[in-house]
């Protein structure tokens, strides 16, 4: 029985011919010998030293005799730079460009200082094309426009004075030339790069601030989703409950109840509604009549005004309905809040009693609202259930968090906790601006 071959195996798909070019790209970018700068550099060296070995020819060197009335003679040794020193300075040239961009005054102060010491016949044209990748790196890459600017004028004399040139034309035109086209050209480009960055930046700023703005705007959303879900559906939990054991035993009792989740799950509906409302971009559509087509099972209207202390008793009575005895105290003078404000402190005492539903049911609690001229205090207190046991445990305090972000906002402040004696406290202070 002969055994079956291996599988082969499973060959990586290879790169793609975009992540080719993005990875060439970003090493190109990169500044330094292992980036673009460096194969910038080995190139450059590579050509010169063709160059020098295979294109330029020595001047130095033997010279062929010499003919002068019919008598050959040799012409002295004049012992001119061995060549030896034109591959040392060919090679310092080139190869400190690997640093152009991180140490751009170094690497050009190097080349020029090399060329001054030549005689101008050493160098090639990959030499000067260096140096002229060094001028143009000095305008480019240093910010700073004195610096830069004095760096370039003392060598563009230096240069200029060491190779005046041809004496048919004006004395260091050539390499005033160059000097002046390589200034030129590295200032706009560095100018233009600046500005690009700049807005990128601005435009990586503003693409934070959009994601922290939907944070904010989610966790706002999530805060209400709490506090509208959280309370309507305790009430309608323990009204449904209370209905189901007094059913057969008091059957108007359980009408009542049903009742009350029926108020319950309308105005949570409403509520819903209005969020969703405020999350849609689209505007409902106009009725021919003039008046706004009512959506969904018409249970409330599609837009609900946000809750405020005006309907603080509705929200007592409804709570009262569920079980829990709780009575209102108001100290100063009420009057009219803002509208964000209202609808934190509507919000604080909702929070305090769905906690007091929950896990101190038929406890005795008391809201106080307290009118001061710059502030208005709030505080929800309760002693306890009524049997000292509490039904579920306590839990994460995420509606406790939810509001201390509101109050926050605000520039208030929210504490909470158990009470020495029995039961629990919230207490929160939120500043009223002046009108």
């Amino acid at each position: 029985m002969t055994a079956s071959p291996p599988p082969m195996p499973a060959h990586s798909p290879g790169l793609t011919p975009s992540q080719v070019s993005g990875r060439l790209a970003a090493f190109l970018r990169r500044p330094g010998p292992r980036g673009g700068d460096g194969l910038l550099a080995a190139v450059m060296t590579a050509i010169g030293l063709y160059l020098l070995a295979y294109v330029i020819e020595p001047e130095d060197g033997p010279q062929p005799p010499q003919q002068f009335d019919g008598v050959s003679y040799l012409e002295p040794d004049t012992g001119t730079t061995p060549e030896v020193w034109a591959v040392v300075f060919l090679i310092l040239i080139t190869a400190s460009l690997a640093w152009r961009r991180t140490r751009p005054i170094a690497v050009f102060t190097a080349q020029v200082c090399i060329m001054l010491i030549t005689d101008g016949n050493d160098g090639n044209v990959a030499g000067v094309m260096a140096v002229a990748i060094g001028a143009y790196s000095v305008a480019a890459h240093v910010r700073r426009l004195p610096v830069a600017a004095g760096v370039f004028g003392v060598a563009t004399l230096a240069l200029a004075a060491r190779f005046p040139g041809d004496e048919e034309g004006p004395p260091g035109l050539v390499p005033l030339a160059v000097m002046a086209t390589m200034w030129v050209t590295g200032r706009t480009i560095g100018t233009w790069r600046t500005r690009a960055g700049a807005f990128h930046g601005r435009a990586l700023r503003a693409e934070r601030e959009r994601e922290v703005a939907v944070a904010r705007e989610r966790a706002r959303i999530a805060r209400e989703l709490h506090d509208v879900v959280s309370h309507n559906v305790s009430v309608m939990v323990i009204q449904s409950g209370a209905a189901r054991m007094v059913l057969r035993s008091n059957p108007d009792g359980a009408t009542e109840a049903l009742r009350a989740v029926e108020t319950s799950g309308r105005e949570t509906m409403a509520e819903l509604r209005h969020l969703l409302g405020v999350l849609s971009a689209q505007e409902a559509p106009p009725h021919p009549g003039g008046s706004v087509a009512p959506d969904g099972d018409a249970l409330g209207p599609p837009l609900a005004p946000q809750p405020d202390l005006t309907r603080l008793p509705l929200l007592l009575d409804r709570v009262r309905t569920a079980g829990l005895d709780v009575r209102l105290h108001t100290r100063g003078d009420a009057r009219p809040l803002p509208p964000g404000i209202e609808l934190t402190a509507y919000r604080v005492v909702q929070e305090a009693l769905t906690n007091a539903l929950k896990y101190a049911p038929g406890a005795h609690t008391d809201v106080t609202m307290t009118y001061a001229p710059d502030t208005i205090r709030i505080e929800v207190a309760d002693d306890g259930p009524v049997d000292g046991r509490r039904p579920e445990p306590l839990g994460a305090g995420r509606g406790l968090l939810g509001l201390t972000e509101r109050v926050t906002l605000h520039g208030g402040g929210l504490r909470a906790g158990h009470l020495p004696a029995g039961g629990y406290r919230v207490q929160a202070s939120i500043p009223v601006p002046a009108p």
